[in-house]
């Protein structure tokens, strides 16, 4: 039996919502699984063809987790989401390694315990949670517990620019200047804007996306590690979307607006102005990790 493992790209924080927000978008990656004689990877550089593989590690770790015993696979990877550029591509792998192992075991799995191994294995569920469930997706894990995943609708209306530069932003380097501690006046700013932000995406009010999306912890910071920041925000804005954020710790860059052809523009002329670049105009991911046969 082969089985196609398919696991949406995700935006962590959405600029506000620091480590406890994240949204599945309409850019995929594809995990083709079957049993073989012997470990056999393609798809990806030569580096990544052996047992140290991400999505083959978290394979191995999830049949652990059911107290199976490892096999070898036949493992094709056709990744469209690029890697460290902040939309997640490690968690797909995670995720798809998970799923493939319940698929090739026959093992049904439901989204709170695939949520809560992914976590396991990722350390956080903010990029994991909207990968597995879909949509946008709040995560809080208490200490000693499992995590606890709110998820809210996305207006389908909305329209997602995602601005993809060609160089890399290193989650490590990207922590380590964000400030570890903040006074109280910008956690209430934080909070009161988290609330806002997640009722805007649920209504499709933009006005009210763009006033909750001012973020104070990490983008005023993050932004410094960017280069082309300034000029795509200033063109997206200026081009009428409604604000723009940096998706997880960058280098990719969202910009949000309700109207298709505003998008549309917006990705000709940013794609005029750095070819070099990738830029796609997405859509909220409803359904997260797809399984079916190949």
């Amino acid at each position: 039996m082969s089985v196609k493992i398919t696991v949406p790209a995700t935006s962590a924080n959405l600029g506000i919502g620091y480590d406890c927000l994240g949204m599945a978008v309409s850019l995929y990656s594809e995990f083709t699984f079957e049993r073989a004689d012997e470990l056999q990877i393609s798809g990806c550089s030569e580096k990544y063809r052996n047992e140290n593989n991400l999505v083959y590690r978290s394979f191995e770790l999830a049949l652990a987790h059911w107290g199976e015993e490892p096999f070898p696979i036949k493992l094709h990877i056709d990744a469209a989401i690029p890697v460290s550029r902040g939309l997640g591509s490690s968690s797909t792998c995670t995720v798809a390694g998970i799923m493939g192992a319940a698929a090739l075991t026959g093992r049904i799995v439901g989204r709170a315990e695939a949520v809560s191994i992914a976590t396991e294995m990722e350390g956080h569920p903010d990029n994991v949670a909207p990968a597995i469930m879909g949509s946008l997706v709040c995560s809080f894990t208490p200490q000693g517990e499992l995590p606890n995943c709110i998820r809210y609708n996305v207006n389908p209306n909305l329209r997602f620019v995602t601005v993809i530069p060609p160089y890399e932003v290193k989650t490590e380097e990207a922590r380590k200047i964000v400030p570890q501690e903040v006074p109280l006046s910008t956690a209430v700013w934080q909070m009161g804007r988290i609330s806002g932000l997640t009722r805007g995406l649920e209504s499709g009010d933009v006005r009210l996306i763009a006033a909750a999306c001012d973020d104070k912890i990490q983008e005023p910071y993050r932004r410094e590690l960017i280069p082309d920041y300034d000029e795509v925000r200033e063109v997206c804005l200026n081009g009428g979307a409604a604000t723009l954020w940096i998706s997880g710790s960058g280098s990719t860059l969202m910009a949000v607006t309700d109207d298709g052809l505003v998008a549309e523009s917006l990705r000709a002329r940013l794609q005029s102005m750095h070819p070099d670049f990738q830029v796609h105009v997405l859509e909220c991911d409803t359904q997260g990790v797809r399984i079916q046969l190949a």
